[in-house]
């Protein structure tokens, strides 16, 4: 029988808040993606669909997103802690659906995004270390995949309240209004929990607060694990203190950070180029070369984010079963073969005398992407964000992973504002051009992505300390990580 004490429970509700910061990016990424070809929304701007606008629309939160994660939030999450820059970033994320919402014009309409993709920098990049620095190894990714879930759910949830307005073009600008200004919801949720939780005791520990971070870890651990734990954070800090400074030259001045931040950067930008953000952001846009109805593409979107959350639920359990390098390269494989077969049957079969597929084509097509999802979902979505929070040193992780996760917006920036263009010249020939790319990344992967699975945040700079990550980490595994994987096979929910 399964036993979860109150400190775990604890545990989990924290993490979960802190989720609640991908929750609002997933339901971001699916308003624009289901509004950009309502009537509604267009005759309000008096603008025609054209590629370069949906482009700019796409991708202008993201410049701004970048630019403030990487300036702006690591300021904050080291400065403040983690559960001030999560809350500095949701309150922007409230005012961008205002501006939204009351936009009287295109420019100011693309205004609101960029001040949505300066709240999302903010939080987006706080959110998984504060997840991956108060929860226990045991189920530290476990917890990170609820990350990537909550970002299906936001999606669900904004395609499923665009689906229900989609069949009421009567409302006029309430039609697109609702699902935009609902999105302010999330964000005032996560506010409202956020100070609720316990600041990271890794974090407090670095500032001199050891008390504070002795006072978090009983709420958050048994009160046996506490002493063990502060004593680990302690040392890891001090030994870091001694040999390093906290400076974006920290990411360079040293051999095993660069290999990391090598290997954080490629991985972030090649969950970009799987070919999930040509779905993300413009499913709808490549499903009308499919079908003729809105309502049915919207319908297709609600039930791919559906599927999506459970595709998600196996990464929180199989990421500390069968390990991080399982699945990026098991997934990597099955997504290239999926694109595949999606753009080889919709370029050789003839479409009908309308233009468009037959319906079993189309129904083939839409199975084939539910597939590409369903590996998506648990191996590049969800296990890119354990393991870039879980691979940095202390003292850099708050800035690399914000580095790295601000590559994701670098690479959606460009294909935000490429791929319209680049669909209407390649058509679906352009899904081979992301088949390729997860042929390179799977071989990115099984050369230099390292096992993470049941290492101790303390214990992982062993596997980056030498030329042979994997090799020395297999053939030098300490009792510390032996005794943790042995637990891991017995830990409690």
């Amino acid at each position: 029988m399964f036993h979860m004490s109150k400190q775990r429970l604890y545990c989990y509700m924290c993490g979960l808040t802190a989720a609640l910061c991908m929750f609002i990016n997933g339901y971001d990424a699916s308003v624009f993606n289901n509004i950009m070809n309502w009537e509604t929304w267009n005759s309000k701007f008096n603008t025609p669909v054209n590629n370069n606008l949906i482009g700019a629309v796409t991708s202008s939160y993201m410049v701004a997103n970048i630019v403030f994660g990487f300036f702006v939030s690591p300021v904050i999450s080291n400065r403040f802690g983690r559960r001030m820059s999560i809350f500095v970033g949701c309150c922007f994320v409230v005012l961008a659906s205002i501006i939204e919402l009351v936009a009287p014009n295109i420019g100011a309409f693309i205004g609101g995004r960029t001040v949505l993709g300066l709240g999302q920098g903010i939080c987006m990049a706080a959110g998984p270390t504060f997840m991956s620095e108060i929860c226990p190894q045991d189920i530290r990714g476990r917890m990170l995949s609820f990350w990537q879930m909550f970002y299906s759910v936001g999606a669900l949830v904004c395609t499923y309240i665009a689906l229900g307005t989609s069949y009421y073009p009567k409302l006029g600008l309430w039609q697109w209004g609702i699902p935009v200004i609902l999105q302010c919801l999330a964000p005032i949720l996560c506010c409202s929990m956020i100070f609720t939780c316990p600041e990271s005791p890794r974090w407090l520990v670095q500032v001199g607060r050891e008390e504070a971070a002795r006072a978090a870890l009983m709420r958050i651990r048994e009160p046996q694990e506490v002493d063990a734990e502060l004593e680990g954070i302690k040392d890891a800090i001090n030994w870091e203190r001694e040999n390093t400074t906290q400076s974006y030259k920290d990411l360079f001045s040293e051999k095993s950070v660069r290999r990391r931040l090598l290997v954080g950067l490629v991985i972030n930008f090649g969950q970009q180029i799987t070919g999930q953000a040509m779905m993300t952001q413009y499913s709808s846009k490549v499903y009308t070369k499919i079908f003729t109805s809105q309502s049915t593409i919207t319908l297709i979107n609600a039930l791919n984010y559906t599927f999506g959350i459970l595709f998600t639920l196996p990464a929180t359990f199989l990421s500390d079963r069968l390990g991080r390098r399982p699945l990026l390269i098991v997934g990597g494989i099955v997504q290239g073969v999926m694109l595949t077969i999606a753009a080889t049957v919709l370029i050789t079969v003839p479409d009908q005398a309308n233009g468009y597929p037959s319906q079993a084509v189309g129904a083939g097509v839409v199975l084939v992407m539910f597939l590409f999802t369903a590996a998506y979902k648990p191996s590049w979505g969800a296990t890119i964000w354990i393991y870039t929070s879980e691979m940095f040193p202390m003292n850099v992780r708050a800035l690399a992973v914000a580095v790295c996760s601000n590559t994701q917006n670098i690479a959606g920036a460009i294909l935000g504002q490429a791929f319209p263009s680049m669909f209407a010249n390649m058509g679906f020939r352009a899904f081979y051009v992301w088949v390729g790319c997860n042929a390179l990344l799977v071989t990115f992967v099984y050369f230099f992505c390292p096992e993470t699975k049941g290492v101790a945040l303390e214990d992982i700079d062993r596997l980056f300390g030498s030329d042979h990550p994997q090799r020395q980490y297999l053939e030098e595994k300490p009792d510390s990580i032996k005794m943790h994987d042995g637990e891991d096979k017995m830990q409690q929910v």
